[in-house]
């Protein structure tokens, strides 16, 4: 199974909402990354009923706007700050399946984003300890 062109546009805007990256730590977002050959990949390793539910999870996402807007749109059709918009509401959806597919397909793309190189790089890096300040304790009696 593979999702068609259309649908990985789709998955492509919906994971761009979720992962846009940390410019001021020189980290580009998910959309530069490859999402179409990932999904394909991807696809062709699931068992059918999870590949059937991220393709599921790609229309929810795709077809929320209608839905969660009022827009005659897919979520390739909004701004960026819209998608991510969209993006919070479908997660905190009263609708348990709907939160369910959208928490998938962010699932999926963490995978793909956090086996990227340089964000690899970023979350493998040793970080910088601040410098510890000693603490002086009072002496019982004292105030």
């Amino acid at each position: 199974m593979r999702l068609m062109q259309f649908e990985n546009a789709w998955a492509g805007a919906a994971l761009g909402a979720m992962f846009p990256g940390a410019s001021d730590v020189g980290l580009g977002g998910i959309a530069a990354m490859d999402v179409a050959g990932f999904l394909r990949s991807t696809m062709r390793r699931l068992p059918l009923q999870a590949a059937l539910g991220l393709r599921a999870a790609v229309w929810v996402a795709a077809l929320a706007p209608l839905f969660e807007l009022g827009r005659l749109t897919t979520i390739r059709g909004l701004r960026p700050s819209d998608r991510e918009r969209l993006v919070m509401r479908l997660v905190k959806s009263r609708l348990y399946v709907v939160r369910s597919l959208i928490m998938m397909l962010k699932t999926f793309g963490a995978l793909l984003y956090a086996g990227d190189q340089a964000v690899r790089a970023r979350l493998t890096a040793p970080s910088v300890r601040p410098a510890l300040v000693p603490l002086r304790l009072r002496k019982a009696g004292r105030s």
